[in-house]
């Protein structure tokens, strides 16, 4: 399958999806999930099912994860458990007008008692292990890997706002900063669009060179830097990596970027439903050899589904999955000093952008498979 001569975001919908007949394709999904499994209702636990089956709802500020307000299905009806310290805020802020009903504990008495009734004179399915419950978990998980239109259009703004706050961070990014001010940066500029840090990872003048998973550190930003974040907003995930560097990039560095965007390109380019996983990987590591990186894919994981869950599935060399035509991913090629990372979605026209370089980011053009890819550039300051 060649690759499109360019390969860009989603287009914006001339109508965004409506959240609501997102939620209620979800019930009916459930309905038909309880009719197979011969079962009354279905208890939801897990905070990714909890934000999928509600098109984004989010508990913020729950420390204890058996305060977590829950979701009981039955197959026309639907209700949130929550105390009394959360149901308000989430009916005003985050379910309202879905359709949800409301089952409420005292914060003083904890959520048990109630789960427990919800169970009595029913055949109950779960997304946990739960008493005498039909554990459902795994088929809840593999139904949410595939998004609906409504949550690619929200992927897709997601994806813009991350792309824009590493681009803007590296725009400014001064010499002598250190990591953690980069890190700062960022966080503040994602936290400002109401984007949730789940990661961020600042790299200056070759220090993941040792660390490929490295965080920030105290040290000082005076060569070159890459800065890469992961965010979470309407319950999903998205993460992506730039690079900047003062003045013209060092030989050695500019060789292991080449080589980490071939090979992310390589990835990006297969990127089509019925792909397998397997090969996909197999011809990364060709490139990996070819661009004088043999061993570089030993050292860290190429990639991974993401969506309610940042990480729904790892991307592994003896996979023989098969892409799916709405499965989310983030490929990543790490080498040496330099990272190139992004997130695609699977469409039928093939794999499209989530995080998209912005307008003033210099595209780095890579022939492939009968077209050429985009992978983002160095931005030199």
């Amino acid at each position: 399958m060649s690759v499109p001569v360019e390969t860009s975001e989603v287009p914006p919908e001339a109508s965004p999806p409506d959240r609501r007949a997102d939620v209620e394709a979800k019930q009916a999904l459930v309905a038909g999930l309880l009719r197979d499994a011969n079962c009354d209702a279905l208890l939801v636990l897990e905070p990714e099912n909890f934000t999928w089956l509600t098109g984004g709802a989010t508990a913020w500020g729950v420390l204890d994860p058996s305060d977590r307000p829950a979701l009981f299905f039955t197959p026309e009806y639907r209700w949130l458990i929550a105390s009394n310290v959360d149901s308000p805020r989430l009916f005003d802020e985050e379910i309202d007008g879905l359709g949800f009903q409301l089952k409420e504990w005292p914060w003083y008495w904890g959520r048990g008692q109630l789960l427990s009734d919800l169970g009595l004179n029913r055949q109950l399915a779960c997304d946990r292990p739960h008493g005498d419950a039909l554990f459902v978990g795994d088929v809840l998980r593999e139904r949410r890997l595939l998004l609906t239109p409504f949550e690619t259009d929200r992927l897709r703004q997601l994806g813009h706002t991350l792309s824009h706050a590493l681009e803007a961070a590296c725009r400014s990014l001064a010499v002598g900063q250190t990591e953690q001010e980069v890190a700062g940066h960022v966080s503040h500029r994602l936290m400002h669009r109401h984007v949730e840090p789940v990661a961020i990872e600042v790299a200056a003048d070759g220090r993941s060179r040792r660390y490929r998973q490295g965080g920030f550190t105290t040290a000082p930003v005076q060569r070159h830097c890459v800065v890469s974040a992961t965010g979470r907003q309407f319950g999903l995930h998205a993460s992506a990596s730039r690079s900047v560097c003062f003045g013209a990039p060092e030989a050695d560095y500019l060789k292991e970027h080449d080589a980490a965007s071939k090979v992310t390109a390589s990835y990006i380019a297969s990127s089509w439903g019925n792909g397998v996983v397997g090969e996909i990987l197999t011809a990364g590591r060709r490139l990996y050899q070819i661009t004088g990186f043999e061993h570089e894919w030993r050292l860290s994981a190429p990639g991974h589904l993401t969506g309610r869950a940042v990480v729904e599935r790892p991307l592994t060399p003896g996979s023989a999955d098969l892409l799916q035509v709405g499965w989310a991913l983030t490929w990543r090629a790490r080498v040496g000093a330099a990272a190139s990372c992004d997130t695609y979605l699977v469409t039928p026209e093939g794999p499209k952008a989530m995080t998209a370089m912005g307008g003033q980011w210099t595209p780095k053009r890579i022939k492939i498979q009968g077209g050429t890819l985009s992978r983002p550039d160095i931005l030199q300051r």
